[in-house]
């Protein structure tokens, strides 16, 4: 027994591997229960493999397919499957507000309601058993006895509709309802089994055969339960294909059709009168379906639907659902092919309107609902340098009070009180006009007129300071405006100007500004965040522009005062006007000097226009007993500035003259090493920019000597000295004591001498005061005397070059260069 169990087991793995679908269709070989197959199906491939393998079985190797490949952007799409009969999935195009179609996919409905594994046969030993149910070969009844005496009895209807009843013999039930063969069981029980009574139950029932066929999953003959419908046959096959209705599945029974079933009856309604129950050797046939109409936007079931030819669009809204929150059916978008050009047209629905929803469907429609715009009716929106900016709903007879109430609970810290804006629509092409109002009065007093009674839309700007340190981390008063200047030009049209104007100058936000209504020179400046402390109010500039004939624009020019018109409140402004308000000259309070080493209040000093050196060195409280005088160093940053430029041009000079020298194959005398060392050199050169003064000759009242100071300007007065510096080509740079009586060649001797390189033709002192004299020298010495140098002098030995056609300019450098340097060693000595 065990061994024909075993084969039909294999029978089975082979049907299962060789040819899935007969098992499916034709059902299962003798002996094999549905459980032994699904113990097939869940083994592994590779266990399945080991299977077939040890009983010598082949299984088929379906072939390898072949992932799909997009191609280039911009190329269209092509189906893998060209040619089948099938659909995988349809597309769908929704438009956004900007016209922009976005591709989504799209299923049909109903679709996947039978997206279930193939079964043959469906147990329903356990199922409750209608009393209409009619009985038929095959069928098994349970009769249970007691009384005298107490049996189950299972009785199955033979092939002539009958039961053998022991002790009663046959009992024809063939045809009887379940409950008429019931009661006739019972009765003759009582009457023939005196003392004996019975209950009667159904037992297995009988299979019967259907053929599904058409557009169906699998098709093919099924042995089902007699109890199966429609529906079950259809999910037992699978469901039909992507082409094969829902909608008319029809039912034939002796060649002829005795019902269609619709699926959506049954999935919108919940209807099942059209789900008959078959009969043996019934046939399921699955049409094509007819047409579709694709639903896409804002539904609650944006999908396919099929159409059986009779529907409206009032049919098509209760498919999908509905609409959902978002929906604008007022201005749905329907694609509609148009036979005779062949084209698609389009046409707009109101969904709302009872004559087009009871418009026909027709085949190929692709029907989106568009949802509603961002626009929030009855609503004004909040902006700026507030706790809480947003859209507020709008209540009958609202101020900007209701908005702005309380300064601390509303506004920012660094709200401007002083000037704010609120933009209104003005027209239905959606226009704009603007009104300045004063957030000051407003929270003073709720009664005041700039308090102003909002209307739907309306949009509440509050500017904040510029000059606090918040405004960091927030939009600034021009990036605010930003939407609403574009808006303004934008909307300006012939005979209707651009209603913008602008400020520049003494102002704390200067910039391009809307033209409000009743708009004045002080309300422009309120919007530009005040004026600030520099400003020149007895002299303000109006720029106004008027058309003079035909294309030609003449400005015109107004001196106003502010100070004797109250900030222009009486001068009303115009499209494009540009106001400038001067500053007062050299207006600026903080300008300051340093002052470092031996005086007696050294530190940073407040000054005043035209203030001199001799001047700021009193307010420092003089010098002191070690002050050097002939030393003093100032320093300016123009000059530092100018100094840097000068080397940077004399570095790039270098490098060209070089150049130059190897393309003409002259012999520059130099390797391009060391001409890169000397213009990396250069490159990172910081000047000092000191600024050459006669300090002694200052204090002792010289006016031509007594400078005036700058603002940025560093005045460092070193310690006496008394040494003498020896720097550039010597073998040994350093600082020396300095003798009287010492020569320069005294001081050179002591540096070990000169270097190769050195311009002994080129030498020259920098005095203590950052001068330079030139020293002539004769065949062997150098011609002047010691009296040349002084203590705190420095005395440079430039490098000498061939390749530079025009000493001066060596010469030039250095200086700038050594002059820096003794500049640097007299601050460092403070």
């Amino acid at each position: 027994m065990f061994v024909i169990v075993r084969l039909r087991l294999v029978a089975a793995f082979v049907l299962l591997c060789v040819c899935p679908s007969q098992v499916y269709a034709q059902g299962l070989p003798s002996g094999v229960t549905p459980a032994m197959l699904a113990e097939l199906k869940s083994l592994s491939p590779a266990q399945q493999l080991q299977l077939a393998k040890q009983y010598g079985v082949e299984i088929p190797v379906a072939p390898e397919s072949t992932p799909p490949t997009l191609g280039e952007p911009g190329a269209p799409l092509t189906s893998g499957n060209e040619g089948l009969l099938t659909r995988e999935k349809d597309v769908s195009g929704e438009q956004t507000d900007d016209g922009e179609v976005v591709i989504q996919e799209i299923e049909r409905f109903g679709q996947s309601l039978f997206n279930a594994e193939v079964s043959t046969f469906a147990q329903t030993d356990n199922a409750p058993i209608p009393m209409a149910y009619r009985l038929g070969v095959g069928d098994e009844l349970v009769v249970h006895l007691f009384g005298k005496e107490n049996q189950q009895l299972n009785l199955q209807l033979g092939r002539f509709g009958d039961v053998n009843f022991p002790k009663l013999g046959s009992i024809p039930l063939a045809g009887l309802t379940f409950e008429d063969a019931r009661d006739l069981i019972k009765t003759r029980v009582s009457q023939q089994m005196i003392g004996v009574e019975s209950v009667v139950s159904m037992g297995r029932l009988r299979a019967i055969s259907v053929f599904m066929t058409g557009d169906v999953a699998v098709p093919g003959s099924y042995s089902v339960s007699a109890l199966t419908t429609v529906s079950q046959a259809l999910f037992q096959a699978g469901g039909v294909t992507p082409v094969g209705s829902l909608r008319d599945i029809r039912v034939l029974r002796d060649g002829k059709p005795i019902r269609s079933f619709d699926v959506y009856d049954l999935l919108l309604e919940g209807s099942s009168r059209d789900d008959i129950r078959l009969q043996s050797g019934d046939v399921v046939f699955i049409p094509p379906l007819a047409g579709l109409i694709t639903v896409s936007g804002e539904v609650r079931r944006p999908m396919e639907y099929e159409l059986v030819g009779s529907e409206t669009f009032a049919d098509i809204v209760k498919m999908v659902g509905g609409f959902s929150e978002n929906a604008f059916p007022k201005k749905a978008f329907l694609s509609r092919l148009s036979e005779s050009e062949g084209v698609r047209k389009a046409i707009t629905l109101d969904l709302t309107k009872s004559d087009e929803l009871g418009g026909a469907v027709e085949f190929g429609d692709s029907l989106v609902v568009s949802k509603v715009g961002g626009l929030l009716g009855n609503s004004v929106t909040l902006r700026g340098a507030v706790t809480r900016p947003g859209v507020y709903g709008l209540e009958e007879g609202m101020r900007l009070s209701d908005l702005i109430g309380v300064a601390r609970r509303d506004l920012d810290i660094d709200a401007d009180l002083s000037s704010g804006l609120l933009v209104r629509q003005k027209n239905e092409l959606l226009d704009v006009e603007v009104l300045n109002f004063s957030l000051a009065p407003l929270l003073e007093n709720p009664q005041s007129a700039d308090n102003l009674l909002l209307q739907e839309f309306d949009e509440i700007i509050i500017f904040p300071l510029e000059t606090s340190a918040s405004i960091k981390s927030k939009m600034s008063r021009q990036e605010l405006l930003v939407p609403l200047i574009e808006k303004l030009k934008r909307q300006a049209r012939q005979n209707e100007p651009v209603r913008t104007v602008s400020i520049s100058g003494a102002v704390r936000s200067p910039g391009e500004y809307p033209l409000t209504l009743e708009a004045s020179v002080k309300t422009l400046i309120q919007a530009a965040g005040g004026l600030i402390d520099s400003a020149l109010l007895e002299n303000v500039e109006l720029r106004r522009l008027a058309k003079r004939g035909v294309g030609e624009v003449q400005a015109s020019y107004t001196n106003l005062n502010l100070t004797e018109q109250g900030l222009g409140s009486d001068i009303t402004l115009r499209s494009r006007d540009h106001v400038t308000v001067r500053e007062i000259p050299d207006w600026s309070p903080i300008e300051t000097i340093q002052i470092d080493g031996q005086v007696m209040f050294p530190g940073e000093y407040r000054i005043r226009k035209g203030e001199k050196i001799s001047e700021i060195i009193n307010r420092a409280g003089g010098f002191t007993e070690n002050a050097s005088l002939e030393g003093a160093v100032l320093t300016r940053e123009a000059i530092a500035e100018l100094e840097t430029r000068r080397v940077n041009q004399f570095a790039s000079d270098i490098k060209t003259t070089f150049a130059a020298k190897l393309l003409t194959e002259e012999n520059p005398g130099i390797s391009i090493e060391e001409i890169s060392g000397i213009t990396e050199s250069l490159s990172n050169f910081e000047a000092v920019g000191r600024l050459l003064i006669d300090l002694p000759a200052a204090i002792s009242g010289d006016s031509n000597a007594d400078l005036v100071v700058v603002d940025g300007d560093k005045l460092m007065i070193p310690r006496e000295q008394n040494t003498i510096s020896v720097v550039g080509e010597v073998k040994k740079q350093g600082t020396h004591t300095f003798q009287d009586g010492l020569t320069i060649d005294d001081y050179l001797e002591q540096s070990a001498g000169l270097t190769r390189r050195a311009d002994r033709d080129g030498v020259y002192i920098v005095k203590s005061n950052g001068s330079v004299e030139i020293i002539e020298r004769n065949l062997w010495t150098f011609s002047a005397n010691h009296s040349i140098l002084d203590p705190g002098d420095t005395v440079v030995v430039p490098i000498d070059t061939q390749y530079k056609d025009s000493l001066e300019n060596w010469r030039e450098l250095t200086q700038i260069v050594y002059q820096s340097m003794v500049s640097l060693a007299a601050v460092a000595s403070l």
